[in-house]
Protein backbone atom coordinates (compact mmCIF):
# COMPACT_ATOMS: atom_id res chain seq x y z
CA UNK A 1 0.00 0.00 0.00
CA UNK A 2 3.01 2.77 0.61
CA UNK A 3 3.48 2.68 -2.78
CA UNK A 4 0.60 3.71 -4.05
CA UNK A 5 0.81 6.24 -1.18
CA UNK A 6 3.54 7.81 -3.23
CA UNK A 7 1.16 9.46 -5.43
CA UNK A 8 -0.86 11.00 -2.92
CA UNK A 9 -0.51 13.17 -0.33
CA UNK A 10 -2.32 12.40 3.30
CA UNK A 11 -4.21 15.06 4.37
CA UNK A 12 -5.78 15.53 8.11
CA UNK A 13 -9.33 17.07 7.93
CA UNK A 14 -10.39 18.33 11.10
CA UNK A 15 -13.95 19.34 11.45
CA UNK A 16 -17.32 19.41 13.42
CA UNK A 17 -20.13 17.47 12.93
CA UNK A 18 -23.06 18.22 15.02
CA UNK A 19 -20.29 20.42 17.33
CA UNK A 20 -18.23 17.50 17.70
CA UNK A 21 -15.00 17.50 16.85
CA UNK A 22 -13.36 14.74 14.51
CA UNK A 23 -11.23 13.89 12.30
CA UNK A 24 -10.02 12.04 8.81
CA UNK A 25 -6.87 11.19 7.60
CA UNK A 26 -7.18 10.93 3.69
CA UNK A 27 -5.09 9.88 0.70
CA UNK A 28 -6.01 12.53 -1.84
CA UNK A 29 -4.40 12.86 -5.33
CA UNK A 30 -2.12 16.12 -5.48
CA UNK A 31 -4.38 18.64 -5.79
CA UNK A 32 -3.77 22.00 -5.58
CA UNK A 33 -5.14 22.92 -2.89
CA UNK A 34 -7.49 20.21 -1.60
CA UNK A 35 -9.90 22.54 0.32
CA UNK A 36 -12.37 23.40 -1.88
CA UNK A 37 -12.76 19.02 -2.97
CA UNK A 38 -13.15 18.68 1.25
CA UNK A 39 -15.29 21.81 1.74
CA UNK A 40 -17.52 20.31 -1.04
CA UNK A 41 -17.44 16.08 0.43
CA UNK A 42 -18.28 17.83 3.69
CA UNK A 43 -21.40 19.41 2.17
CA UNK A 44 -22.44 16.23 0.30
CA UNK A 45 -22.10 14.04 3.10
CA UNK A 46 -23.40 16.01 6.67
CA UNK A 47 -24.96 19.66 4.06
CA UNK A 48 -24.79 22.43 7.75
CA UNK A 49 -23.98 19.97 10.05
CA UNK A 50 -20.10 20.01 9.34
CA UNK A 51 -18.09 22.68 9.40
CA UNK A 52 -14.34 22.90 8.35
CA UNK A 53 -12.35 23.16 10.59
CA UNK A 54 -8.44 23.26 9.74
CA UNK A 55 -7.19 20.78 6.78
CA UNK A 56 -3.32 20.09 7.20
CA UNK A 57 -0.55 17.65 5.66
CA UNK A 58 -0.45 14.57 7.72
CA UNK A 59 3.06 14.13 10.15
CA UNK A 60 5.08 11.64 9.99
CA UNK A 61 3.53 9.82 13.05
CA UNK A 62 -0.36 9.87 10.94
CA UNK A 63 1.26 8.93 8.15
CA UNK A 64 2.49 6.16 9.84
CA UNK A 65 -0.43 5.17 11.27
CA UNK A 66 -2.41 5.35 8.55
CA UNK A 67 -0.30 3.32 6.32
CA UNK A 68 -0.91 0.54 9.28
CA UNK A 69 -4.43 1.01 9.00
CA UNK A 70 -4.17 2.07 12.85
CA UNK A 71 -6.86 5.20 14.26
CA UNK A 72 -4.81 8.53 13.46
CA UNK A 73 -2.54 9.61 16.86
CA UNK A 74 -4.58 11.53 19.52
CA UNK A 75 -4.03 15.03 20.04
CA UNK A 76 -3.16 16.72 23.48
CA UNK A 77 -6.60 18.30 24.22
CA UNK A 78 -6.61 22.03 24.04
CA UNK A 79 -9.56 23.81 23.05
CA UNK A 80 -11.55 22.73 20.18
CA UNK A 81 -8.71 21.03 19.17
CA UNK A 82 -10.12 17.39 17.58
CA UNK A 83 -8.59 14.19 19.63
CA UNK A 84 -10.24 12.03 16.92
CA UNK A 85 -13.64 10.52 15.20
Amino acid sequence: MAHVLDSCVLWVVEYRLDGRPRRWIRALPVVSPPHAMMLEELDELYGTRAALVDLRQASDEERVAFIRGEPPPVRAASGDQPTCS
